[in-house]
């Protein structure tokens, strides 16, 4: 008999990643159909990945980090009449019974006589019972665990493999995540500040048509379809940006909803952040209130963020009936059905009772009213005291002395140097703004340049374990910016703790140099060949023969880079101040016999430009990109003669593990090997 492996060690064979205990944020996934990401969604994934557990280190079980990127809402009592409803189907003698997969008659008549009181209409319903005059019966609601799951199975139900799903950025990252995983692909539409960050509708049809004729050319004939964008998600209000579309935005939601319509788009109207509009006068505007729009919208609401329930994990949704089956049976045959008190805790926040309408009016005009002096004590941590509005400064800064020390409260109060809000992005809604860091952008930490928003992350994780989500993560759309969306709705002293710790990781950077780093372009490839032809008469004079140094010619190297540029452009950085290149490094990607995964093939700088540092920025830059390729470690060859390089490789920590012969010219000489563990 042919022994078998145990089925555990066959598992752990076959699921490699699942052998290391990991904290944090479990791992974000994959699609179901195997492939990669698209680009713009493998970059939000990434981005929450690091965010979430790369950045992370082995201490966090002992050292708590200070995390302001979190999405729970402000600690607050959960909605009265949604507890009360719970309580009431508790004592009850209902429990023993399996529920119903599309839930209660009883329950979504409820939710069906909010909508309607809301303003929902049907102008186009089915003939068929139990349509009231609103066009709309419970078959047109059902409800599940959460807005999340809800979408997941819209998704699977709409879109076939190819079918394009529009998001906006900046958007929810995790529901762009989720619309890959769910089989549909993604693509974006920028909300611009020359909109004040709203759906431009005109840009939104010419995008919508872009993308169909590109999927018609792409796929004609080989699929048996042609995919096409079958959906725009429409948050509203946004997160992250707070903005929201209400009654005062009316027309504006109109063309939105036009312009799906007409090209055979499906609106997906995220409202779970409704009930936390500021402005009570314009809460966001639900599109199948529009009349005409209800057939083409799939509206979702939910209990988590505007009532305080996030641990309930309960939404509903509302939609063509068609729809509504559609989701009914992938519920039956993924989980059977949810449990029936959900459905009573959304009934009790969402029904047309004036007691309920009461009680809500009660409850958010003290909930709206935190949320706003909150946003306000994020403005005087992050600008000064003096933006704050006036009748919060009192409060704020006896919440910041209560708190602090005296000179670190007089150092929040002042703001945060380089750092601010977006212009004209004050959020309406929500709990999340967005921190402008571009300011920092180039400056220094320990030689260490902040460049990126990963660098970003890993700056102020290593001197504060201060953490949020980067612009990345969540769509945005200005990609020479460094943002970052932080949370208010965490308690005032962590909100306090964490900008402090920003601003004192802040004035530990050194002022940016005067130069850039960058993918070489061909336009340098004559300035790359001098600095080479100059670099090696200047570092390799009584080192390497005179015949071979005076032999190299300034325009035969040029014409070798320029005839390879194409081969190896994307392996060369230059360090540029304008258009002057200061010098270049060139890297290999090609595991070589020895096993080392990555090598440093050049590092050349400038004769004059020697002593800057240019050089040790060159080769942290160049580990940053091989570790993006996920290299872990890299070799560098220099002459063993070379007493300078010597001493800079191991000034950065390189090993000599290896030593080999290299023939140049007519001689041969010898040179180490420097190994570099690339963390």
């Amino acid at each position: 008999m042919l022994k078998k492996s145990s089925a555990k060690r066959r598992f752990l064979r076959e699921n490699p990643s699942l052998r290391k205990r990991r904290y944090g944020l479990p791992d974000i996934g994959c699609r179901d159909d195997g492939e990669r990401f698209d680009p713009v969604v493998q970059e939000i994934a990434d981005a929450i990945e690091f965010y979430g557990y790369g950045v992370r280190d082995e201490n966090i079980t002992t050292m708590p980090d200070l995390d302001l990127g979190g999405g729970n809402p402000i600690k607050f009592k959960p909605f009265p009449p949604a507890i009360k409803a719970m309580k009431k189907y508790i004592k009850g003698a209902w429990m023993y019974r399996y529920p119903y997969t599309e839930g209660a008659d009883s329950i979504r008549q409820q939710l069906l006589d909010y909508v309607e009181k809301e303003g929902f209409i049907n102008t186009a319903p089915y003939n068929r019972d139990n349509i009231d005059e609103k066009g709309l019966s419970v078959h047109n609601i059902t409800f599940s665990v959460s807005t999340s799951v809800l979408y997941n199975q819209i998704i699977k139900l709409i879109a076939k493999p190819k079918d394009v799903v529009l998001v906006t950025g900046p958007s929810y990252g995790l529901f762009t995540i989720r619309t890959e995983r769910s089989g549909a692909n993604v693509e974006r539409i920028d909300l611009e500040k020359e909109d004040n960050f709203f759906i431009n509708p005109i840009k939104l049809a010419d995008r919508i048509d872009q993308i169909n004729e590109s999927l018609q050319q792409t796929y004609h004939r080989r699929l048996g379809y042609v995919p096409r964008v079958v959906a725009f998600l429409n948050a509203n209000p946004n997160n992250p940006t707070g903005r929201v579309m209400g009654k005062k935005q009316e027309e504006l939601l109109y063309q939105i909803a036009k312009v799906c319509q007409k090209r055979g788009v499906f609106v997906i109207d995220d409202l779970v952040y409704r009930d936390i509009t500021y402005d009570k006068e314009n809460i966001a505007m639900p599109i199948a209130t529009i009349p005409g729009m209800f057939e083409n919208t799939i509206s979702l609401f939910g209990l988590s963020k505007s009532y305080e329930m996030a641990e309930l994990r309960a939404g509903f949704v509302v939609a063509d009936e068609a729809i509504i089956f559609g989701i009914v049976n992938k519920t039956f045959q993924t989980m059977d059905s949810v449990p029936a008190i959900i459905g009573e805790a959304l009934a009790g926040a969402y029904n047309a009772k004036k007691k309920r309408y009461r009680a809500y009016d009660i409850y958010f005009e003290e909930l709206r009213e935190l949320y706003i002096y909150r946003y306000n004590l994020l403005k005087a941590l992050v600008n000064g005291i003096e933006t704050a509005e006036p009748k919060y400064r009192e409060r704020i800064i006896k919440t910041v002395m209560e708190n602090l020390e005296f000179s670190e409260a007089s150092k929040v109060l002042a703001g945060i140097p380089m750092v601010d809000f977006p212009e004209n992005l004050e959020p309406e809604a929500g709990f999340f703004a967005i921190l402008d860091f571009t300011k920092i952008k180039g400056m220094k930490y320990k030689e260490h340049t902040i460049r990126t928003e990963k660098d970003l992350t890993i700056f102020f994780y290593g001197t504060s374990r201060t953490r949020f989500l980067v612009g990345q993560s969540i769509s945005w759309p200005y990609k020479n910016e460094l943002v970052g969306r932080v949370s208010y709705a965490v308690d005032e002293e962590k909100l306090i703790k964490g900008m402090l710790n920003i601003h004192n990781a802040i004035i530990l950077l050194a002022p940016k140099d005067d130069y850039e780093i960058r993918k070489n372009e061909f336009k340098d490839q004559r300035q790359m060949a001098r600095i080479k032809v100059d670099g090696w008469k200047n570092a390799y004079d009584l080192i390497i023969s005179s015949d071979y140094l005076n032999s190299l010619n300034y325009d035969e190297q040029a014409e070798r880079y320029e005839s390879s540029f194409e081969e190896y452009k994307e392996l060369v950085l230059v360090a540029v101040k304008g258009e002057e290149v200061l010098g270049y490094a060139c890297y290999d990607t090609t595991p070589n016999e020895d096993n080392f995964q990555s090598e440093l093939v050049g590092l050349y700088i400038k004769p004059s430009e020697i002593g800057r540092g240019i050089g040790t920025s060159l080769f942290i830059e160049t580990c940053k990109e091989l570790r993006e390729l996920d290299k872990n470690n890299m070799i560098v060859w220099c002459l063993s003669d070379n007493e300078n390089a010597i001493r800079f490789y191991k000034k950065l920590g390189g090993k000599i593990v290896k030593e080999k012969q290299a023939k140049i010219g007519d001689r041969t000489y010898n040179e180490y090997g420097f190994y570099f563990q690339l963390k």
